[in-house]
């Protein structure tokens, strides 16, 4: 399963870079939302829909619904709605599997729906901004780094779980290792742009609220998954399983850390 795996991640990275640096806003726009819409389809599996019909009509209605938000130019407004998604997301992984209201299927779909519409908006409004490759990089970075940092150190020091019953495997010294690396790239990139103190901080406090909720994103699709009884979202990508399993994180830090830069001017 390793060389799939690793022939897999060179080709997403390729063509991950392909679109950054080459594609128009429209094109960007329609990659992403293609992207999104794949996963939309293996999102209606980890609802409990298993009728294929019904799973491609869920991503049509993804596919129309980011159209319509895209004619009225409502990317921005969309992203308002983000706090409130991963606020209930956090208390279904908390009181997990106790509680029992997020099992209906209408209100998984409904969920599903919500932040995947709310990524293709914050991705939209990275691509609209002046410094886009900047800060898609660095959003990124952050995920990537969140993760990458948690692996290593969980897997050095992990003892106390984070999230025993929906990850076993995730611990809290992983998390605080994603923390640290990611603070440690953030203070490098600001040390770069000769950022001064209070932009540093605030950076530093947008990296930190990303990150948190890069990993709940990660947990919630883990939630999900568990209780249909699945390993990975689908099999579409060799060694990697499925597009909700390589962007659980992005729905939920991609429109959290735009909807920050925003808030402070940066976007």
């Amino acid at each position: 399963m390793l060389l799939p795996r690793v022939l897999s991640a060179i080709v997403m990275a390729i063509v991950f870079v392909y679109v950054v640096v080459t594609f128009n806003e429209v094109g960007f726009m329609l990659f992403t939302g293609a992207v999104l819409v794949v996963a939309a389809w293996e999102w209606a599996r980890l609802s409990g829909i298993t009728r294929q019909q019904t799973r491609i009509a869920f991503a049509g209605m993804v596919a129309t619904l980011s159209y319509g938000v895209a004619i009225f130019e409502l990317q921005r407004a969309m992203l308002w709605v983000t706090p409130v998604l991963w606020c209930f997301a956090l208390y279904w992984v908390i009181a997990y599997p106790e509680m029992k209201a997020w099992k209906g299927r209408f209100l998984r779909l409904s969920f599903g729906l919500s932040i995947l519409l709310t990524t293709w908006c914050a991705l939209a409004v990275i691509k609209q901004g002046s410094q886009f490759i900047t800060y898609l990089i660095l959003l990124m970075t952050l995920i990537w780094g969140a993760d990458t940092g948690a692996y290593f150190t969980g897997r050095l020091f992990g003892k106390r779980k984070l999230a025993r019953h929906v990850s076993p495997g995730k611990s809290w010294e992983g998390v605080i290792g994603g923390v640290v690396l990611t603070q440690i790239g953030l203070f490098i990139f600001a040390t770069y742009q000769e950022l001064a103190l209070i932009p540093t901080l605030i950076l530093s406090a947008i990296g930190l609220v990303t990150v948190a909720v890069s990993v709940l994103g990660d947990l919630t699709e883990s939630l999900f998954k568990r209780h249909e009884g699945l390993k990975d979202s689908s099999r579409l990508i060799p060694g990697h399983g499925g597009v909700m399993d390589r962007i659980d994180s992005v729905t939920s830090a991609a429109p959290i850390f735009v909807l920050l830069m925003m808030n402070v001017g940066w976007l």
